[in-house]
Formats: C-alpha cells, sequence, structure tokens
C-alpha cells in the first residue's frame, strides 16, 4: 500500500508542479501596497457616548429599579450609541420616566430616526419582538411609515425580511427606528414602541415627534448628522426587469432563448442543448451567422452502478420577465430519485441554475455530475481553477480547497465566444476580495464538494473539450435535499465600444490636493476625472457624501462640466470608512453589515504590524480592519481614515446605491469608478439603471488589484468580476499585475476584448508598446507611469477610432510576422492602416511582415510606409515594410501604411 501510494505521489507531483508553476512569478510588487504608519491623527473624538458608567454608578442604577429584569434607553440621533459591553455614564441619571419616553422634532418631508438601548440583567434576553404603533396627531392624520433596521428591513434582492434579535447579559443592543414623515404632516404626533423579550414583560416607549418649520429637502439626506440616509439601507431604487443601454430585451420562442449577440436552445432538462454566438472575431460587430459554443448538449447526470440513470423530464414551464429575463422549470426523475430543475437566462448572458436532488429512501450513487462539452475552437483559452488566462491545457484536474484556492469557476473560450461556469451549493455565501479572502473565504459546496470528493476535469473527448464537473460517490438520505446549482455566463457581452476605447481619456491622480487637477487634465488632453478618496475634497473612503467635503466636491464637479470635462468618483462597496456616520447604526446590525473578524489580531499586508488603536478603542471586537489613507498634503494633512470591512450581499449594497442615487441628482457626477468591489450582478444591474436613467452618458470603469497571489489565494481577477462585465465601461489592470507575461495572458486577463470590453494598463504604466496590440494605453497622471498624451494625439491624427482593430488572436488577419515571439494588429481603414507590432521578449527580435494585400484592399506598388514621431514612444523614421524589422527587447512599432 505503501508503495502504491509513493508511486502515485511520484506520478503526481511533476503534474502538480508544471500545473503551478506560474505561482513563482507572482511576488508582491512594493508600490501595489505602500507603506502605512498607524500613528495619524483620527480626528473623530470621543463623545457623551464614549464614557463608561462606573460600577458604582451601575450598581446604583440598578438598586434604583430593584426587580427590573432589562433596561430601556430612548436616545436621540445625535449621540449614537457606541458602547455594547458597558452603560455610557449618560444614561445612569435616566429617571423612571425618561427610560420608556423619547421626545423629537422633525421637519415635515423628513426621514427621522432615533435609538433604543436595550440593557440586559443578569440573565439573556431571547427573541427580543419590536412592534411600534403608528403615531397619530389626534386630528385623524397619523405616519405610518415607521421601522426598527434590527428587526426588519428589504434585502439587496428586495425581499422583505425579518429577524430575531437575542442580547447577552450586561450588554447593550441599540436599536434603531426610522420614521418617514409626509410632506403634508405638521403638530404633535404619538406613538408607542413595544419591547418583549421572550418569558418577560413587555416595556412600552412612548414616543413624541412634533414636525414643524418647511418640508425639508431630499428627505434630510443632504445633511449627514441627521442620520436620514439609513433609509437607503431599504431602498428598492432600480429594482425592475429593465434593460441597460446596449443590450437587447430577451426573445423567447418555446425552448430558443434570443438575447444580443448570442443565442440558446434548451432541451428537456432544461439545459442548453445548443448555445450560438454572433459576434465577429474581434468582438466589433454582430454578424448575421452564429457559432456553436458547446459541441453537445450540456447534462446533468446521476451515475448508479457505472452507469447513468436514465432522468424523465416533466414538461418544461416558462414564466417571462420580460424585457430582462425568462425563467422555467421543470422535474427529472428516475425511481425514487427526484430532481426539481430551475434556470433563468438574462439579457446580459447569464444564465442561472437550481438543480435540487432528494430521494424518496435511501440510494447510493456514484455520482452526480454536470458535464460541458465545448468546440475545441471555442476552447481556445482557459481561465479559473488554479489556472490563470492564457492558452487552455490538454489536460486539468482540480480539486475543491477553498482555504488555500479562491476557486469556484471556470471560463473557457475563443475571443468571439465562450462559457464561464459557476458552481455553488445551497450553503453559498459570498466570499470577501482582495488580500482578505483567508478571512472570508469560499465555502465549499456541500453537493459539489462532498467531503472532498469533488472537483473539476477538462480534457478532450471526441472531438469535443469535456468540462466535468463530479461530486463523487455518496448516498442520497431520504428526507434531505442536495443543491447542485450552476452559473453560466456566454460572453461576450457586447461590442467594443471604439468611441469608449479610444476617446475616454482618464486623469487619475494619487496625490491628496486638487488645485491642479482641471488644469493639467485640460492641458494634457484628458477629458474624464477621476476622484479617488483621500483627497482633499474627497477624504474618505467610499463615503463623498461627507458634510465636510460635498461643498469643494460639488464646486470641482461644476467645474469640470464648463471645461467639458466629466468627472467620476471613487465609490464601490468592500469597506467602509469610521467617519461615515452611519457607521454605529450599521455596528448595532451585528454582524449583518460588519464583517466579524480577530479586530486588534488582525494582521494583512495594509496593517503587518498591528491595528490603528483608535479601532480597538471604538470597535473593540468583531472587526477586520481595511485600507488605510495617510495625508501628506492638503486640508486633511496629518490626518488619517481608518476602514474596515463590510459583508457582500447585505444591505450596504442598498445603501450604496440610495448614495449613488443621491450623487447624481445633488453632485451630477458623471459615473463612478470601482474598486476591487463586493457587489453581486444584480446590484451591479441596479447600479448601471440608476446611472443611465439620472446621468444619461454616464460611465462605470472598473479597477482591480491581481488578485492571482498567495494573499489572495489565486483567483484570476476578471473571472471573479467576470458577471460584472456587462455593465463596465473600461478596465483598469491592475496593481502587482506583471505586463512581461505571455500576450495570451494579456489577451485574456488584461485586455477585455474576449468579453467586449476595453482597458487599461496600471501598474508603473504598463508596457506601452504591447498595449497598443490591443488598442490600450495606461491613465494620465498615475504614480511611477509615464503620459499617455502623446499616444492620444497619435489617435487623434490618424483617426483610429474610425478604424477596424483586427487583433493577432484573429486567424483571419491580413498581417502577421514571420517570428512566434512578436504579435501584430492592425486598424484597417480604407486607404489607410496602422500596424501595431511588439516584441514579447525581453532580447533584440527580427520579424517580416507576412501581408495579404487583397485582404487590406491595398496594392504593394501603390502605398507609402512610414514609422511616424511619437514622443516617448517611437522616432520618425522610414521603413521598408517588405524587409525584416529590428524589435528592440519589450518595446515595437506603430507603422502607418498609406494608399498614395
Amino acid at each position: 500500500m505503501k508503495k502504491l501510494l509513493f508511486s502515485t505521489l511520484m506520478l503526481i507531483a511533476p503534474f502538480v508542479q508544471a500545473q503551478n508553476k506560474d505561482k513563482l512569478l507572482h511576488a508582491i510588487d512594493i508600490d501595489a501596497i505602500r507603506e502605512t504608519k498607524l500613528t495619524g491623527y483620527i480626528g473623530l473624538a470621543p463623545t457623551v457616548m464614549s464614557k463608561p458608567a462606573a460600577t458604582t454608578q451601575v450598581t446604583a442604577l440598578l438598586k434604583k429599579f430593584p426587580g427590573k429584569k432589562y433596561f430601556t434607553f430612548p436616545e436621540s440621533r445625535e449621540n449614537s450609541i457606541r458602547l455594547l459591553d458597558s452603560l455610557p455614564e449618560k444614561w445612569t441619571n435616566y429617571s423612571a420616566a425618561d427610560l420608556v419616553s423619547f421626545k423629537g422634532a422633525a421637519q415635515p418631508g423628513e426621514y427621522y430616526v432615533f435609538q433604543v438601548g436595550v440593557y440586559g440583567g443578569a440573565q439573556p434576553l431571547k427573541n427580543i419582538k419590536v412592534r411600534f404603533s403608528p403615531l397619530s396627531n389626534g386630528n385623524g392624520q397619523s405616519i405610518k411609515e415607521v421601522t426598527c433596521f434590527n428587526s426588519e428591513g428589504v434585502s439587496f434582492k428586495g425581499e422583505k425580511f425579518s429577524k430575531s434579535l437575542q442580547l447577552d447579559p450586561k450588554k447593550v443592543l441599540p436599536l434603531w427606528f426610522g420614521i418617514q414623515v409626509p410632506e403634508d404632516h405638521k403638530g404633535v404626533y404619538k406613538g408607542t414602541v413595544e419591547l418583549k423579550p421572550e418569558g418577560l414583560l413587555a416595556t412600552l416607549i412612548h414616543v413624541t415627534i412634533e414636525v414643524k418649520g418647511n418640508i425639508i429637502a431630499n428627505h434630510g439626506y443632504n445633511d449627514e448628522t441627521k442620520l436620514s440616509r439609513l433609509a437607503w439601507l431599504n431602498t428598492k431604487v432600480a429594482l425592475d426587469n429593465g434593460l441597460t443601454n446596449g443590450f437587447k430585451q430577451v426573445d423567447r420562442e418555446q425552448k430558443n432563448i434570443s438575447i444580443l449577440g448570442r443565442t440558446i436552445k434548451l432541451s428537456d432538462q432544461g439545459l442548453p442543448l445548443d448555445i450560438q454566438t454572433y459576434f465577429d472575431k474581434n468582438n466589433e460587430l454582430i454578424l448575421p451567422k452564429g457559432e456553436p459554443i458547446i459541441a453537445a448538449p450540456i447534462r446533468f447526470i446521476i451515475e448508479q452502478g457505472g452507469k447513468e440513470l436514465p432522468l424523465k423530464a416533466s414538461t418544461l414551464k416558462f414564466e417571462d420577465h420580460f424585457p430582462g429575463s425568462t425563467h422555467w422549470e421543470t422535474k427529472l426523475t428516475n425511481g425514487d430519485i427526484i430532481v426539481t430543475v430551475k434556470g433563468r437566462a438574462d439579457y446580459d448572458g447569464f444564465i442561472g441554475y437550481s438543480a435540487v436532488v432528494s430521494a424518496l429512501k435511501d440510494v447510493a450513487i456514484n455520482d452526480i455530475r454536470l458535464q460541458v462539452p465545448m468546440r475545441p475552437e471555442k476552447a481556445t483559452y482557459m481561465m479559473g481553477l488554479d489556472k490563470e488566462g492564457g492558452f487552455s491545457p490538454k489536460d486539468w484536474r482540480w480539486k475543491w480547497d477553498v482555504l488555500e484556492k479562491h476557486q469556484d469557476e471556470v471560463w473557457m473560450g475563443a475571443v468571439n465566444g465562450g462559457l464561464k461556469l459557476k458552481l455553488k451549493g445551497k450553503n453559498y455565501q459570498r466570499q470577501l476580495v482582495n488580500l482578505y479572502y483567508p478571512f472570508g473565504p469560499l465555502h465549499e459546496p456541500e453537493s459539489w464538494g462532498n467531503g472532498n470528493k469533488g472537483g473539476v476535469d477538462i480534457y478532450e473527448q471526441d472531438k469535443t473539450v469535456m468540462i466535468k464537473a463530479y461530486s463523487g460517490q455518496r448516498t442520497l438520505k431520504k428526507g434531505e435535499t442536495y443543491q447542485f446549482d450552476a452559473e453560466f455566463l456566454v460572453t461576450p457581452f457586447k461590442v467594443i465600444n471604439k468611441d469608449i476605447q479610444f476617446n475616454d481619456r482618464y486623469y487619475h491622480s494619487d496625490i491628496d490636493t486638487t488645485s491642479n487637477t482641471i488644469r493639467l487634465a485640460e492641458e494634457h488632453g484628458a477629458n474624464i476625472i477621476n476622484i479617488h478618496h483621500k483627497k482633499d475634497i474627497y477624504p474618505f473612503l467610499d463615503y463623498p457624501m461627507a458634510n465636510d467635503n460635498v461643498p469643494d466636491l460639488k464646486a470641482f464637479i461644476d467645474s469640470t462640466h464648463t471645461k467639458g470635462i466629466k468627472t467620476k468618483l471613487y465609490y464601490t462597496t468592500r469597506e467602509i470608512s469610521v467617519n461615515a456616520p452611519e457607521l454605529w447604526a450599521m455596528r448595532a446590525l451585528g454582524d449583518e453589515i460588519i464583517y466579524p473578524g480577530p479586530g486588534m489580531a488582525t494582521r494583512t499586508l495594509v496593517n503587518p504590524n498591528g491595528v490603528h488603536p483608535w479601532l480597538g478603542q471604538n470597535l473593540k471586537k468583531d472587526f477586520i480592519p481595511g485600507w488605510v489613507a495617510t495625508f501628506t498634503s492638503g486640508k486633511y494633512k496629518g490626518r488619517q481614515d481608518l476602514s474596515i470591512l463590510t459583508r457582500p450581499d447585505s444591505r450596504l449594497n442598498n445603501f450604496f446605491l440610495g448614495g449613488l442615487e443621491w450623487m447624481c441628482k445633488e453632485l451630477n457626477i458623471d459615473g463612478i469608478y470601482m474598486d476591487d468591489l463586493a457587489l453581486d450582478r444584480e446590484t451591479m444591474q441596479r447600479t448601471r439603471k440608476i446611472l443611465e436613467r439620472d446621468r444619461p452618458g454616464a460611465k462605470i470603469d472598473m479597477h482591480t488589484w491581481n488578485h492571482y497571489n498567495k494573499y489572495a489565494k489565486w483567483a484570476s481577477s476578471l473571472n471573479l468580476y467576470m458577471d460584472m462585465l456587462p455593465y463596465i465601461d473600461h478596465l483598469w489592470v491592475g496593481e502587482a499585475r506583471d505586463y512581461d507575461r505571455s500576450s495570451d495572458y494579456w489577451l485574456i486577463e488584461v485586455s477585455g476584448v474576449p468579453f467586449g470590453l476595453s482597458s487599461q494598463m496600471l501598474n508603473k504604466g504598463g508596457n506601452p508598446w504591447r498595449g497598443m496590440v490591443f488598442g490600450i494605453t495606461n491613465r494620465l497622471a498615475w504614480f511611477k507611469a509615464k503620459t499617455p498624451e502623446h499616444i492620444w494625439k497619435f489617435w487623434d491624427d490618424y483617426h483610429i477610432e474610425k478604424k477596424q482593430m483586427i487583433g493577432f488572436w484573429n486567424d483571419e488577419i491580413p498581417v502577421k510576422t514571420d517570428n512566434d515571439k512578436t504579435e501584430a494588429t492592425i486598424f484597417k481603414g480604407k486607404d489607410e492602416v496602422i500596424i501595431a507590432v511588439a516584441n514579447w521578449t525581453a532580447e533584440p527580435q527580427k520579424c517580416k511582415l507576412i501581408i495579404d494585400w487583397k485582404a487590406l484592399g491595398l496594392s504593394p506598388d501603390q502605398v507609402t510606409a512610414e514609422i511616424p514621431e511619437i514622443k516617448e514612444f517611437q522616432d520618425k523614421r522610414s521603413i521598408n515594410i517588405e524587409k525584416e524589422i529590428n524589435l528592440e527587447g519589450e518595446k515595437g512599432f506603430l507603422i502607418v501604411i498609406k494608399r498614395k
């Protein structure tokens, strides 16, 4: 047995080493994570709610109310409850009346919030019920829209929910309440809040709100101190079946579904029988004739005794949700096994499945698997399952290991057609991203993983490339269900927008001040300014709505608009600044929004030597420290902004959308810049709808750090965020990115081309010569990057956006090189062709251009060729395109051929 094991390991070892050899290339660039000293001034002074009561004061309070099992402390919004493990000194002075009454003042139309702190005695409080009555004025008017954020809400999917509330002994639970005051209401309104822990007497709190003054602007959202923005936690903005720009509605005829550039035909099982792509090989056009992506039907298989069980399908029932999606359902049966299949197809290329397996008695099986047979020509490239983006291997074997591998998905495809498969179970929880993944990893799906028996094999079989997701041997238990979920994305999502690719020129600076930003952007040819956080006009991470900076930010945006320049703001989810005034209310919701973690014991790349003491003093525990911004100049010089990690798929998504809608209407933003976001696909759809409806022409660009490293556990960034890409205009890829990798790596991991997007380079500006092979540059003004303005001028001089880009990946390209260490892409016009040629090695290379003149529509004796001057890129020179070209290491040329 030991000899057999040793032999097996000896066979596996070379395979594993070869499979993971690229990991050795991925040291983290120091520039990606700047050194942070955790000694800055935070600027948030303690409040009256920060001072804990002395033991004697607490004892005196308890003696004043002998026999009381728990206490209630109504509190104004001005004094956010901060202490969870002790009473604030302020509360020990409450009288009996103070414990059960609250008075506040609001304006007509205001979203008014207040708190009730609950303090448990010597025993835990279980299943605390919260009830409230409408607030009435005695004249027939009442305020009915009242909520307790802790006990109920609206999820990020728009579904109402309720939560059970518990409280440990001698702890504090802050309950936050919201009241929407109608605009036509004035006077004194009275109502009650009832709190009742299980097995204890109820407490009735009398609430009096005096409504007076003028109608408040925007429900009070314009003033952070009112905390009215908490209403955004339950917003349903943009929750509809509407489309986003650039897509067509879902059409369905029987089992045939049509979306932009793609068609899907379903089998009786409800799985794709055929998937076709109509995109051309450059993703610039949608053609009348399609090409198949899969070679045979996708199949859900149950194997028993070495044989596939025949699964009889019931009638496929459809429920259309046009224009955005169509849904269907069927049942597959074999004797005592029942599989309920639910599916949906959306306008962006998403196909979602839930296959729930149950048994009428215990049934032993060999395997439950999903087989996806890809056409070989549509499986040229692969990304995911421990494989970086690039050419597909002939054989790939992968096993679940969620602690060490941030992976549950794989994409295979060609540039104009591909398929991503993501495997999920009923225990799915969205993971943390970036370097925080180890604190919130994926859950291995109990269905697909099956206790380390499951995995994915990819191999060639019968002129197909088979993706086999298997789960292995198990016994299906009577009365239990096994949820085998799968999500597909059919790529590309859209044609490349060449106006965006070549005419969106970004100024994106990492310095703290903005006094020269507009002038520099205008002088150097940028037409879009991205305002990062850590700026004098936008200091705090993901909170551009702060009272302190909004006037300056609004003035800046207005100024750019007078110059014809668009302004977009850094705005994403993943972390929240401690300067967000809603932080304390969000913390009161337990772990719903604030992601629990090791607190002060946390060590990451951002804080390898410790956590800022402010977090320990104020939050104490159950948090993960996030990004730290240190201001070195400008208005906030000497201060630091701290952040903590938030939970994906929470009501923070709603809050994010509420803030976005507010910024569109109040600040007139021209879009957002998203950084390693933690959103789901549906929230991203809502994001896009808000921008398009409130600010037509607004853009979204997305940046992503390179996740393929030991800290982020070997995930490919564009695989991780692929379901966001239909709603993105531009990519910016990314810190710790190695631009000395192969051209196939560039194509899949950097360029965006296979997904219908254009991109830009980040890390030290990338490589401009190789970038031009994909029609991309870096951004103006970013850290350690050369200016792209001279290439932009070349684009303008030669009207590149009007030319057809034909990439080296297209086997029909009219211009090729005879050296496989070089690549050439052309930009083809009627009378003019630009050839971008680049050397993909560090050594000098020679290559000869192989030109199909007929395909170019030109004749070699009727053209001129030159290398025009482009400052900091190439010197002007003549060139004989029939002779060999000498390319310096890592460089290249832009060659212009013109009809005489």
